[in-house]
């Protein structure tokens, strides 16, 4: 199926590895042109080679987006670099991993400056260039987490539920200006980030890596967890026209792992 994403010009944040480079590759694969960023130029570089033969579709647009002038500054060059700013991808880090009691206030401080404060600018930035334009989309990744809170992820639970409440209002308020904002959940994913999670509850519990991996995989239904690329298929989708009548929604890709019916 044409996605109709030819020519279009997306960015992508945290692109340089796991589901954000898996994005930009799959984006880049349907002939739309990506910028690639993250915060090390050397990772967004080895993001782009990694792509093979669609790699001159892809262009480095490394920032660090803790310094609020980067984040400012990230939205105006992409558009200097190719003329326009079709879609927008806003994916981030996650945050450390601590139960409540553990949490200190630095650690909800940094949390807001790596899940919130820069994707509400980017997201603001974007949505103002797509409406000068006559529209865009705009996606979110968030987490299931927002849905269904896990030991040890308040802070990521907390930070990304308050971007999902933004996309949703943004949804209402943009939609007649022709710009669709929707969010996407991803499950457990088998990703860099994942496997240093369950690396260090192994450490925690005395257990292995494949103990925890399958005390985590025996609450996902279809009994695996996702590969980066099957979350880029989703984020693909919602982002092209072929979704042209998709806006304010929460798509959890995690293998039915969300009980609740709503």
């Amino acid at each position: 199926m044409d996605l109709e994403l030819k020519d279009k010009v997306a960015l992508v944040t945290a692109a340089s590895k796991g589901i954000g480079r898996a994005v930009a590759h799959r984006l880049a694969a349907e002939a739309a042109t990506v910028a690639v960023s993250s915060r090390d130029a050397g990772r967004v570089d080895a993001a782009i080679a990694e792509a093979g033969p669609v790699a001159g579709a892809l262009s480095a647009h490394p920032a660090d987006l803790s310094d609020p002038a980067a984040t400012e500054a990230l939205v105006p060059a992409v558009v200097a670099a190719h003329g326009r700013l079709d879609i927008a991808v806003l994916n981030t880090p996650g945050p450390r991993i601590a139960a409540f009691l553990d949490t200190t206030a630095q650690d909800w401080a940094d949390a807001y400056d790596l899940l919130v404060r820069p994707v509400i600018q980017l997201a603001r930035d974007a949505a103002r260039q797509m409406v000068d334009q006559g529209g865009g989309s705009i996606v979110f990744l968030t987490s299931t987490w927002v849905r269904q809170p896990m030991a040890g992820g308040v802070l990521s639970a907390a930070m990304r539920s308050a971007v999902s409440a933004t996309a949703k209002q943004m949804a209402l308020e943009l939609a007649p200006r022709g710009v669709r904002v929707n969010q996407l959940m991803p499950g457990a994913t088998g990703t860099g980030r994942m496997e240093s999670i369950l690396s260090s509850k192994a450490k925690a519990n005395g257990t292995s890596r494949d103990e925890e991996l399958a005390k985590v995989v025996e609450n996902i239904p279809l009994g695996r967890w996702a590969e980066p690329e099957e979350i880029a298929d989703a984020v693909t989708f919602l982002v092209s026209p072929r979704s042209a009548f998709v806006t304010g929604s929460a798509l959890a890709v995690d293998g039915g792992a969300i009980r609740s019916t709503f």
